[in-house]
């Protein structure tokens, strides 16, 4: 499954950044991801409402909440949305089969 990760560092996990400003987190996150049996596209520091974006490929969403459990465990992430990339077309079609099958309530 594809996915794109979004996360959000706390007080915690920002010191550890300025602590050792040259560790390379990318690499961290991709060896991680390996070992689980994925891997990561690409992982990009950003600004606004999330401080993380991550894109890879998972083989399963179990994999991936295993991976958020273990990071948020570090203390270092406050927050993790995991969002499933979709293929529209497919979906719509699936959509478009059911036509028929449901009505709003009251209607």
């Amino acid at each position: 499954m594809k996915f794109i990760v979004l996360g959000k560092y706390n007080a915690i996990g920002l010191a550890g950044f300025m602590k050792n400003p040259d560790e390379d987190r990318t690499s961290m996150i991709s060896s991680m991801m390996d070992k689980a049996g994925g891997s990561l596209d690409a992982m990009y520091l950003t600004r606004g409402g999330y401080d993380i974006v991550a894109i890879g490929d998972a083989p399963d969403f179990d994999t991936l909440a295993a991976v958020k459990m273990l990071v948020m465990a570090s203390g270092a992430v406050s927050e993790i949305e995991i969002l499933e990339a979709s293929d529209f077309g497919k979906i719509a079609a699936k959509a478009a089969s059911l036509t028929g099958t449901y009505k709003a309530p009251g209607v």
